[in-house]
């Protein structure tokens, strides 16, 4: 009896106990979807310019040559366009000429009779006289710039390069530099070495031009063809920098060792330096300035607007060789100044002693050349102050 009651408790306890339900399968993790893999960057490749160099001077490349990979370099806005008046003949005699000051000596009144009837060398000694005198200051210089343009109008390059000084500031006049840009343009056209220089100077700081190295690197060949040895220095500058958006430092070791052989013995050093895996070359986004180190602007730099100081002179070796691969050695300023004060002395040259090798200085050498049996060159080496400090 006790086992008939037993079997249906067990039965209805085992009913009645509630079955774990089997818990819910949890979903499954999403697939973690793989990002596309970026693509490797490849940085262009930038060839490094395979024009031959001869020995005697590397080559310029021109504007058309440019390297499609390197991006142009920012240029400044350029400055409004200066149109000269054309040239007249020498002996067109002066309408409008300015009156002599009631104190001007007689020899000031021979030179302006002279000058009014187109004597251009009478035009040049008054540009000069009033430049320097100091009767009416204000007065004195606008007739310094009157005969100063006529005696440029005929073609006298040292006038032209007057002008273009005194367009820039000298003297304390007011800087027009477009103006200035024309005239040291129209007197690198008559043949000027230092006009040459300058605009080498103006197109590689963007100084009154667009910066141009291209055309900085062409009129600082020009410079040095035309004996302005600190040209030679300023070209391994700019190829150091990259004239045409890539550096080029074999190039510019050519005009480095050009600079050298010159006696220039700060070009010596950056050809050691550049040798060494240094750099001569300081690349700033302020408005450049070229001092002792040499400067280049960076790409997008603001142009310089003010006239910015001339590069001082490189150190003239103290006994330079005076041909090496049978070139002379050019002087530096100095040098040319005290060229200029012998020739005056000697009476070949006529005018001031200013330093610029231009027309008048170089035909001054050419007479004393010629005098003296020398080779006639025109140039102001080291070999021609030698001879005329012996007298």
């Amino acid at each position: 009896m006790r086992r008939s009651l037993l079997a249906p408790l067990l039965l209805a306890c085992l009913v009645a106990s509630p079955v774990p339900a089997a818990e819910p399968a949890k979903p499954a993790a999403p697939r973690k979807v793989e990002q596309p893999r970026k693509p490797a960057a490849t940085k262009p490749t930038v060839r490094k310019p395979t024009a031959p160099k001869p020995p005697s001077k590397p080559a310029v490349r021109k504007s058309g040559q440019r390297k499609a990979q390197a991006a142009p370099a920012a240029r400044s806005a350029p400055g409004r366009e200066v149109v000269l008046p054309a040239l007249v003949g020498a002996g067109v005699a002066v309408a409008g000429a300015p009156a002599l000051p009631s104190a001007a000596d007689q020899e000031m009144r021979d030179l302006d009779v002279r000058a009014r009837a187109g004597d251009v060398e009478a035009q040049l000694a008054l540009a000069e006289a009033f430049s320097s005198a100091t009767f009416d200051r204000a007065q004195d210089m606008r007739r310094a710039r009157f005969w100063y343009e006529q005696a440029a109008l005929r073609g006298d390059a040292d006038a032209a390069y007057a002008m273009a000084d005194l367009n820039r500031g000298g003297l304390a006049q007011p800087v027009d530099m477009p103006r200035a840009v024309a005239w040291y343009r129209r007197a690198a056209e008559l043949g000027h070495a230092e006009a040459k220089y300058d605009l080498g100077l103006l197109h590689a700081e963007g100084n009154g031009v667009e910066r141009d190295p291209v055309a900085a690197a062409r009129w600082f060949e020009e410079a040095a063809d035309a004996g302005i040895a600190r040209s030679l220095f300023m070209l391994g500058i700019l190829y150091e920098a990259g004239v045409d958006g890539a550096p080029d430092h074999e190039t510019a070791a050519g005009w480095y060792r050009q600079a050298a052989a010159s006696g220039d013995v700060t070009a010596a050093d950056a050809l050691k330096r550049l040798a060494a895996g240094g750099t001569n070359v300081l690349v700033t986004e302020a408005p450049p300035q070229i001092a002792a180190a040499a400067v280049i602007p960076a790409p997008g730099a603001a142009p310089g607007a003010a006239r910015a100081p001339r590069p001082a002179e490189p150190p003239q070796a103290a006994a330079p060789q005076q041909a090496r691969a049978g070139r002379p050695v050019p002087v530096d300023r100095d040098g040319v100044k005290e060229i200029q004060t012998l020739l005056k002395a000697a009476g070949y040259h006529k005018g001031r002693p200013d330093g610029h090798l231009g027309k008048r200085t170089a035909a001054a050498i050419r007479a004393y050349q010629k005098a003296k049996g020398l080779p006639v060159d025109g140039r102001a080496t080291q070999a021609l102050l030698q001879h005329l400090r012996g007298g």
